[in-house]
């Protein structure tokens, strides 16, 4: 890891530590919204991506999430049925999906 990516790696796991909004799961009743086909993911403060970038239906589609660990985008494409593939440069963040997808019974 060059210098910059350990020291953003860093800063997102101190920012997990703190509870920062970016790393706080999704609640429990989000992805089990999201299990039934009622799903939206936020990539900024206010505004969700647009549904209609998506297919209709997400069962089997490849899903790559980039700089996205959290517990939030990657459970909630998960429980569409999609395959998630989450990379993060922070180990909490990480950590943070793979809680999500463990207690909720998802394969990320």
């Amino acid at each position: 890891m060059n210098k910059t990516t350990e020291h953003n790696s860093k800063a997102w796991d101190k920012k997990v530590e703190e509870g920062v909004r970016y790393t706080k799961t999704a609640p429990r009743e989000t992805i089990e919204k999201a299990k039934k086909g009622e799903w939206s993911i936020g990539v900024t403060a206010d505004r969700q991506v647009p549904r209609e970038w998506f297919p209709k239906s997400m069962k089997g589609v490849s899903v790559l999430c980039l700089a996205s660990g959290g517990g939030q985008q990657g459970p909630i494409l998960a429980a569409t049925g999609a395959a998630v593939t989450v990379f993060d440069l922070s180990e909490r963040q990480l950590q943070q999906d793979q809680r999500v997808a463990d207690e909720e019974g998802l394969d990320l």
